[in-house]
């Protein structure tokens, strides 16, 4: 499946020309449950769509559940008390196995002590994330399990309803919001098995399309934001972590944190969604001219037609060929508040 993901939408002009081109006619599926509250307030979006919205209301079919539902509800409650304290207990280790290695990048004897040193860092990392993805996919299947989802009367007459919704429209279009909930609503309400394309999405949209979600914010006023792996995504491009606005949540000014991210999430790549970005990603389409992500060394890469091209320069190399420490002014790691 090739989805296009639009940069973040402020002014929407990409998405109505985007839509105008790609899906010109008949109605157009609507997820905007990352809205939550106000899904309902849909009415900029649906001119944006030219009157043609179908929306899905994943958001209000998820709030009868919860009011009409006790058993589910209760499931809901344990499996959100649940995540947020993995996410804590994991948020916590992750710090402190970022400013470890922070510390270690920052020696200056012996450079090849220190790469060996910060390799290895990064491999705990990845073993981190991993083990994280681990624990809350498996809270996610208990839940699953305990309210016998795939058989839940109304859970099915919701599916059955979407179903013919997404039959009978002429592409599909996913917004930005709560990056969390519109993926928890897709799961429940089985709609990664009813996209339909053309698929036109954005923000937390994109995200949640990825084969992993990636939480992310480094200049929040709660305080940095490590990037924090959250959960599977549903994997329509497989192989690529959408970023949407780096340069607001994103250190663009330090190419050590951002040769970080990329080695952490390797073979992934980090790919920087700008405002004005419209890119075609699909699983095995490599990526489109105007690309720009970061590789290994921390250095912003962007596709030209006529090749790849550098940017923005990463991390430098010392004289003995392995990469420069990280200066002793540069921005500590610091730990976030934990919460929303």
């Amino acid at each position: 499946m090739d989805v296009t993901v639009l940069g973040p939408q402020r002014r929407t002009s990409g998405a109505k020309a985007a839509v105008a081109e790609l899906i010109p006619r008949g109605p157009v599926a609507t997820i905007n449950a990352g809205w939550r509250e106000r899904e309902s307030e849909d009415g900029e979006l649906n001119a944006v769509l030219e009157g043609r919205m179908a929306n899905l209301r994943l958001y209000q079919r998820w709030t009868e559940l919860i009011s009409t539902d006790p058993e589910y509800a209760a499931a809901e409650r344990k499996l959100a008390d649940e995540l947020e304290e993995q996410q804590a207990v994991y948020a916590l280790r992750l710090f402190h196995a970022v400013a470890a290695l922070d510390q270690v990048n920052r020696r200056d004897k012996m450079p090849a002590v220190r790469a060996a040193a910060v390799a290895d860092g990064i491999r705990q990392l990845r073993a981190l994330d991993a083990w994280h993805l681990s624990e809350v996919a498996g809270s996610r299947h208990t839940f699953y399990r305990s309210i016998m989802i795939g058989e839940r009367p109304n859970v099915l007459a919701h599916r059955r309803e979407l179903r013919e919704i997404c039959q009978g429209s002429a592409g599909m279009v996913i917004t930005g919001g709560h990056v969390g909930v519109l993926l928890h609503l897709m799961h429940v309400f089985g709609l990664a098995a009813m996209l339909t394309e053309p698929v036109i999405t954005w923000s937390a949209g994109a995200m949640a399309l990825s084969d992993r979600v990636v939480l992310f914010g480094a200049n929040r006023p709660a305080g940095r934001r490590l990037p924090e792996v959250w959960a599977e995504g549903l994997g329509a491009y497989p192989g690529v972590l959408p970023f949407p606005q780096p340069r607001s949540r994103l250190p663009m000014h330090d190419p050590y944190q951002l040769a970080l991210l990329a080695r952490r999430f390797k073979p992934r790549t980090c790919l920087l969604v700008e405002e004005k970005s419209r890119l075609l990603l699909g699983e095995g389409r490599p990526l489109p001219t105007s690309a720009r992500w970061v590789d290994r060394q921390g250095a912003v890469i962007v596709r030209g037609p006529e090749g790849d091209v550098e940017e923005r320069p990463g991390v430098p190399v010392d004289p003995t060929g392995q990469p420069a420490r990280r200066p002793a002014h540069a921005d500590p790691v610091t730990l976030r508040r934990v919460g929303p």
